[in-house]
């Protein structure tokens, strides 16, 4: 399969969209160019059965998938580019496992859902730095009863991931900010995320209680845990010891989609012990 870059598909997109035509076709060539693509009823210019024509066409329509696919990955991750690629498929009203023409829209439509995941999770980072670097300016803020553990009001915690606006911060609720970074750790980490993660939850258990460095963790997490070592240095005032904080922020450090509750029940207790065990190497 001929490797192309995204680039190379988001030009040939906006250049439909410029003409007014979403539903182009497009292919791949052996050269690695994209170029509109026609149906036809024969091959190098001989007439072939409905049936090769079919299964050429098909192998055609796969191969051009697959390039995208393929793109959207090496530019977003295998996660989030795979994520792309379905939401395209099925947002273009094609289902798995049946072949399709490569489209403009189709195009389109995976490369904006690549864009705003990763722009989003970029404004859920800066924003958590944001918070610490509030509560580093007013610690006594920290000493907050509840903290972490009591949530905030959930119109304005809405309103502070929406707007990403740092100044709205202050005069905002202990409670509030602190429940807007939980918030943005849970809805951010990516499947590769939790994958590192859980790698080092399955190591700290087995292991007698080993932990990683934590510029080993994903950006989400180290700051949680950060967050939580200036929250405990407060304890006396919050009522807000380690092992408090790690059962707050705990089931969070990683998804547990598919698991049956027992064995979710299960892994967040170790996810709690782990977390409250890092909150120890912050600095």
């Amino acid at each position: 399969m001929t490797n192309i870059s995204l680039a190379h598909f988001q030009s040939a997109a906006e250049s439909a969209a410029i003409s007014g035509n979403l539903n182009q076709k497009l292919t791949v060539t052996d050269s690695g160019d994209l170029q509109t693509r026609e149906a036809s009823s024969s091959l190098a210019g001989k007439l072939v059965s409905w049936h090769k024509l079919s299964s050429s066409e098909g192998t055609a329509k796969a191969q051009d998938q697959g390039a995208f696919r393929t793109a959207l990955q090496d530019k977003f991750g295998k996660d989030l580019g795979e994520q792309a690629y379905k939401h395209a498929c099925s947002a273009c009203g094609y289902t798995d496992g049946k072949a399709h023409s490569l489209t403009a829209k189709q195009i389109s439509t995976g490369i904006d859902f690549a864009v705003r995941q990763d722009l989003h999770k970029q404004g859920a980072v800066a924003q958590n730095k944001d918070i610490i670097q509030h509560f580093a300016n007013n610690p006594n803020e920290l000493a907050t009863q509840g903290i972490v553990r009591v949530p905030g009001v959930k119109s304005v915690i809405d309103n502070l991931v929406s707007s990403r606006n740092a100044d709205a911060l202050e005069g905002t609720s202990a409670h509030a900010l602190a429940s807007t970074f939980k918030q943005n750790l849970r809805d951010n980490l990516t499947e590769a995320d939790s994958r590192i993660v859980l790698s080092f939850v399955e190591q700290f258990k087995q292991d007698n209680n080993e932990l990683p460095q934590l510029g080993e963790l994903p950006e989400l997490v180290q700051d949680a845990v950060h967050f939580a070592k200036m929250v405990e240095e407060h304890k006396d005032a919050n009522s807000m010891k380690a092992s408090n904080l790690g059962i707050c922020f705990g089931p969070s450090i990683t998804k547990d989609d598919g698991l049956e509750p027992m064995a979710a029940l299960a892994l967040n207790q170790t996810k709690t012990q782990f977390f409250t065990a890092l909150i120890t190497l912050a600095d």
